[in-house]
């Protein structure tokens, strides 16, 4: 081989390994896998919503993904030492993931429940509170395992906080590209002023990070519980009781 040839081959082996270095930086520093194993847990995704060039909702210098961010973090912190649940973090930094990424790294991660947090907007200063969404295809019922993820979410997180309880709403969202419980929490509106402060202030964040794991934990009782009594039910109902038929004789004539 020649002095160009190898000059060619040596430029194609630089512009890869700069690829792979460069989309390797893009990826969540959280990575496709829990950081620790998750044997004999409940893996559960958290997603800070927006990031890097997407701001989210804004009020002046205020951006939401900040918000996001700090809270998720704050959960992860929480249920670092837990015992029955193992933190996935869609982003741990301040990166702009696809939606269809985020999907992707919790079903490969092995997540059986989603909650993306967020920040609300509204075009006048006085709507504040904390509420849940979830996407279109979900069935509001007390089976449905995403509903109650998203009334106890709602729920814990109004009591760990006192604010407004908005409840839960249905829209079309990337969400419904999962079949795992996977619920949007908007913790509160960046255009409040009075709200905008808490949600900034680091001790709110506690609080908010609080009632996000009191949800979850809740969340995952009533899960076990109902997963319980169904299997009991299923095993009931196919279960037989197997009875001998009697044959009666006709009388012999004397």
């Amino acid at each position: 081989m020649n002095k160009r040839g190898y000059i060619t081959i040596a430029v194609i082996v630089l512009a890869a390994a700069a690829a792979v270095a460069y989309f390797g930086f893009l990826r969540p520093a959280a990575g496709d896998k829990p950081a620790v194993s998750a044997k004999g847990k409940v893996i559960v995704a958290l997603d800070a919503g927006h990031g890097g060039t997407d701001p989210g909702a804004t009020s002046g210098d205020y951006n939401e993904k900040v918000v996001n961010l700090a809270v998720v973090k704050k959960v992860q912190a929480l249920l670092a030492n837990d015992k029955q649940i193992s933190v996935l973090l869609t982003r741990s930094t301040d990166l702009l993931v696809p939606l269809e990424e985020r999907i992707r790294i919790a079903q490969d991660g092995g997540a059986s429940v989603y909650v993306s947090v967020h920040v609300d907007s509204y075009a006048t200063a006085e709507v504040s509170g904390v509420g849940t969404w979830v996407d279109l295809t979900r069935k509001e019922s007390e089976s449905d395992a995403t509903y109650q993820l998203a009334r106890r979410l709602v729920d814990a997180t109004v009591t760990a906080t006192g604010a407004r309880n908005r409840g839960i709403q249905k829209q079309d969202s990337y969400l419904q590209r999962t079949t795992m419980p996977a619920v949007t929490l908007e913790v509160g509106f960046i255009t409040n002023p009075t709200e905008r402060a808490l949600l900034f202030d680091p001790t709110y964040q506690d609080k908010l990070a609080a009632g996000i794991v009191a949800g979850i934990r809740d969340f995952l009782a009533w899960r076990e519980a109902f997963q319980s009594a169904s299997s009991a039910a299923a095993s009931t109902s196919t279960t037989k009781t197997t009875t001998t038929p009697t044959t009666t004789k006709p009388a012999t004539k004397p």
